[in-house]
């Protein structure tokens, strides 16, 4: 951090954005923006680490999440960005950066989802600026699915009148020449080079170059590729200015796509890593399901497991569960632990010892995902305090850093996971060395922990207890934040994957963060009643009772569809009605969810929910569900 780097240099609205904080983290996260300003054009991916710093002190303002996910996307680390615009647009609301949002889609080979994005309800709702972002996005999708003819036909819906200058007129005119060329029309594409060139009063494009190549019918050109995937039409980024990222907390107005202008933003690659393509906050009045098909996890080329309260309790399986994860494709199974006490072979061996099938390889745990966390953040060989078992000391050894169990050797990060023996001593040393200046990083913050005795303490509880001594705040790895479920999806090398689980706040708002498909098991902490009153960013894709759903019709689980149930009533009262004479019991579930969510239910009602039905079965079933 250069000396000359104050935080009076950040914009004051910005800067009011950092007052819930205490002096001291709102000081260093202001200077952490100031430099993400600084660094934006010339070193993106440093400031990307600063964007990152900032961040870990101060995850829960829009503003900074806004600021990490545009210094994500200028880096080009398209999941990360998206993960982080996601959040900022949940905490800050509005629809400012769903075109960025939808770009990340693009960034990472999901050119449909981009679409479905781009021609969405919010999207049409966006105000005249922001809508021209986003019909660039739409078009660069268009051109990336290999379909010119439509791109062609998207740009012209804009206001193309020859003669505007400036850089919306420059980048709106170089879209459409690039999809003019790319749809076989030469001479059309260099009238509208030739537009883009008067338009470009700053010279910010090669247009006049592309018009030479272009007029020279023996030339090749040289301009932006071409191919079945679509031309490069990059974002041109954010404009950050020198003294910090000014930005409104209604959301920064940034194009998110456009022409190829050199060394203005990242190129969209046509392709990227395998990650999940479905998105979160599934409306109840969503696209009409069939009533028959294929079983839920034949959708899927994944399915990432929740372990406590979905495969088993304590030392107990879920009933069925054994049964259920044994006709899965094994190369497809992950299990994916937010308990950071024991390592991948340790979960393994004591799932083998409860009757499943299960090896090192198919776990993934938040000590792992914490350790990798930390490595991003600090040098190697750097001195890590360890609040927790030998096991995540060793996961810290295995990156490549130092654990150590004390303050006083000066530890530059804490990581803090689950182990059954942390004491006073223990969370003291971490509270020392947190409030000495160290990162922060807890492997999750699940304030329970599942047993077949009932819910015991978990690392969230000891978590709070050293932020309410330090008024800190950690960086999480584990479910909901993105590190752990990226890991699940990089491990199974995932392009659809399906995330299971028991708890709202962390297996769905999990998968909701990396805009993957869930299913909630009414098997652990989160209850249908919750699920009934769930905010949209904890809402689930499925819900079912158990993990039997796995095989069943994937109708039976949806809650996005068509129900072969009518439900009833008003406020908390809820009368369930069967449609058919063959619909099973549980399909009543999504149903049931569908309607609360319709009717607007809040957390303050559900004591008072009460589901009744004329159907003998679903009654019963009620009755087990607690609603009856």
């Amino acid at each position: 951090m250069p000396d000359d780097v104050e935080p009076a240099d950040l914009d004051p609205s910005v800067r009011r954005d950092l007052t819930t904080l205490d002096k001291a983290a709102a000081d260093a996260v202001a200077r952490h923006l100031v430099m993400v300003g600084r660094l934006a054009e010339e070193d993106p991916l440093l400031a990307l680490e600063h964007a990152r710093a900032a961040r870990s002190r101060a995850s829960r303002i829009g503003v900074v999440r806004e600021t990490a996910g545009i210094a994500a996307y200028r880096a080009e680390e398209w999941q990360e960005a998206l993960s982080e615009l996601r959040a900022a647009r949940r905490i800050l609301g509005g629809g400012s950066l769903l075109p960025l949002i939808a770009d990340c889609e693009r960034g990472l080979g999901r050119p449909d989802r981009a679409l479905e994005i781009a021609r969405g309800d919010d999207a049409r709702r966006l105000p005249a600026e922001e809508r021209l972002e986003m019909l660039l996005v739409e078009a660069g999708a268009r051109l990336d699915l290999g379909e010119a003819d439509k791109a062609v036909v998207t740009l012209q819906t804009a206001d193309l009148t020859p003669g505007q200058t400036g850089p919306e007129a420059t980048r709106l005119f170089y879209a459409y020449a690039e999809a003019l060329l790319a749809a076989g029309r030469r001479d059309d594409a260099v009238i509208w080079f030739m537009n883009t060139a008067a338009a470009d009063v700053d010279d910010l494009t090669d247009a006049e170059l592309r018009v030479v190549e272009l007029s020279d019918p023996d030339a090749s050109p040289s301009g932006p590729s071409i191919s079945p995937s679509g031309p490069s039409i990059p974002p041109s980024g954010p404009s950050i200015p020198p003294s910090g990222p000014s930005i409104p907390p209604s959301g920064p107005s940034i194009p998110s796509s456009g022409p190829s202008i050199p060394s203005s933003g990242p190129s969209i690659p046509s392709s990227g890593p395998s990650i999940p393509s479905s998105g979160p906050s599934i409306p109840s009045s969503g696209p009409s399901i069939p009533s028959t098909g294929p079983s839920l996890a034949a959708g899927y080329d994944a399915i990432l497991l929740d372990l406590d309260g979905t495969v088993f309790a304590g030392h107990s399986p879920i009933p069925g569960a054994v049964a259920a994860i044994a006709d899965l494709p094994a190369a497809g199974v992950r299990y994916v632990t937010n308990n950071a006490s024991r390592r991948p072979g340790e979960v393994a061996d004591h799932l083998r010892e409860i009757g499943f099938d299960a090896t090192p390889d198919q776990v993934v745990t938040s000590a792992q995902a914490g350790a990798r966390l930390v490595a991003k953040q600090v040098p190697p060989g750097t001195t890590v305090l360890v609040v927790g078992t030998d096991g995540l000391a060793a996961e810290i050894e295995e990156v490549g850093l130092v654990p150590t169990r004390s303050a006083d050797d000066k530890p530059q990060a804490v990581i803090q996971g689950h182990s059954p023996l942390t004491d006073w001593a223990a969370l003291s040393e971490a509270a020392l060395a947190v409030a000495a200046g160290a990162l922060w990083v807890a492997t999750n913050v699940d304030a329970t922990l599942p047993n077949e005795r009932g819910m015991l303490v978990g690392n969230g509880s000891m978590v709070a207890a050293v932020a309410s001594a330090t008024k800190a705040t950690p960086l999480v790895a584990g479910k909901p934040a993105a590190p752990l479920m990226n890991d699940a999806i990089e491990s199974a090398s995932a392009s659809k994957p399906l995330v299971v689980g028991d708890r709202l706040d962390t297996d769905i708002e999990g998968a909701n963060v990396v805009d993957a498909d869930s299913l909630m098991v009414l098997t652990g902490v989160s209850s249908l009643r919750d699920a009934m009153v769930a905010a949209p960013a904890l809402r689930p894709t499925h819900i079912a009772p158990d993990l039997s759903a796995l095989h069943a019709p994937a109708t039976d689980s949806v809650i996005a569809g068509n129900h072969p149930w009518a439900v009833s009533g008003a406020g908390t009262r809820v009368t369930v009605t069967a449609l058919t004479t063959d619909g099973a019991p549980a399909s009543a579930i999504p149903a049931i969810v569908a309607a609360a969510w319709d009717r607007g239910l809040s957390p303050e009602q559900a004591d008072r929910i009460v589901v009744t039905s004329d159907n003998a079965a679903l009654s019963a079933l009620l009755r087990d569900l607690g609603v009856g």
